[in-house]
């Protein structure tokens, strides 16, 4: 269960309900087109709600907490509830701490390639290289009114069919929303809560990431 929850954090590092009419986008030109609206910013941070759902259960998981992404260094994942936790992900590694800061887990990217691929395709959404997406999974969606977008990523590598069936993003400047359906039918929602740019880490943000 541990690694599943790990897969859902690693893929769930964006995320947003969007409004407005949807427009169609040519699909040469969509991924351009989205990475214009995405704010270009060195660090985002903001708040975050997740919740995953069992197929065969009624109730879903919910849990939430804050989170930093850094370009060119990954993200941090602090979840305060239910189990305060923390979760660091890097372009080679993951770290997994519990409340009181000890290491839980740790792995190597070269040892895990499908975190690999998903953890990198995350960091890709966050510098706005959409374009290298492209190389490991099938890439649709559209733009929403003046500011909004939503895309579909579809595993092209048949093995990560079998973690995951379907990646959905949706957001404006950030990353708001993102959905996560598993091969099993299990299926996780991140919504990304007042994230915010900035130009640098704080003192206490860089700690995180060593």
């Amino acid at each position: 269960m541990r690694r599943r929850h790990v897969m859902y954090l690693l893929a769930g590092g964006l995320a947003a309900g969007v409004l407005g009419g949807a427009v169609p986008a040519h699909a040469g030109d969509l991924l351009g087109d989205v990475a214009a609206r995405l704010a270009d910013a060195p660090v985002i941070r903001g708040q975050f709600e997740q919740t995953r759902r069992l197929a065969g259960f009624s109730n879903p998981l919910v849990s939430r907490g804050d989170f930093v992404l850094a370009r060119g260094r990954g993200v941090v994942w602090n979840t305060r509830e239910p189990f305060p936790s923390s979760l660091l992900v890097t372009p080679d590694r993951l770290v997994m701490r519990g409340a009181d800061g000890k290491v839980q887990q740790q792995m190597q990217a070269d040892s895990q390639p499908a975190m690999r691929v998903v953890g990198e395709s995350m960091i890709a959404v966050l510098r706005g290289d959409l374009r290298s997406l492209q190389t490991r999974f099938e890439v649709t969606g559209k733009l929403v009114g003046k500011s909004g977008w939503a895309l579909t990523l579809t595993p092209a590598d048949a093995g990560m069919r079998r973690v995951f069936t379907r990646i959905e993003l949706a957001g404006d400047r950030f990353v708001r929303n993102v959905r996560l359906e598993e091969g099993s039918g299990d299926s996780t929602v991140v919504r990304m809560i007042d994230p915010s740019a900035a130009n640098r880490l704080t003192s206490a943000e860089e700690q995180r990431f060593e």
